[in-house]
């Protein structure tokens, strides 16, 4: 099946890279704070005992969705160098 694909050959291909002008666009340098737009981090299924006055807090806007609440609150602490040796 053909696709127009197959019409590209590498001097089509760097005749049209040689057109397209970059300057205007930033360079990402700092991806420390947060996620791209199509970009998610990599995730594990952990269990752990939390306090029930947490917990009711975390759920205290509806049930569902409490364990990103719990990972944005922990990002935030880990972003805003929260110390865990005081702990």
């Amino acid at each position: 099946m053909k696709n127009g694909a197959d019409n590209f050959t590498a001097e089509r291909v760097a005749k049209l890279r040689k057109n397209i002008n970059l300057s205007e666009i930033p360079e990402i340098k700092d991806f420390s704070n947060g996620h791209l737009r199509n970009w998610k981090p990599a995730k594990k299924a952990v269990s752990f005992r939390i306090d029930l006055d947490n917990l009711e807090w975390l759920q205290s806007m509806g049930v569902k969705g409490y364990q990103k609440k719990m990972n944005a609150v922990i990002r935030w602490a880990k972003q805003h160098d929260c110390p865990l040796a005081t702990l």
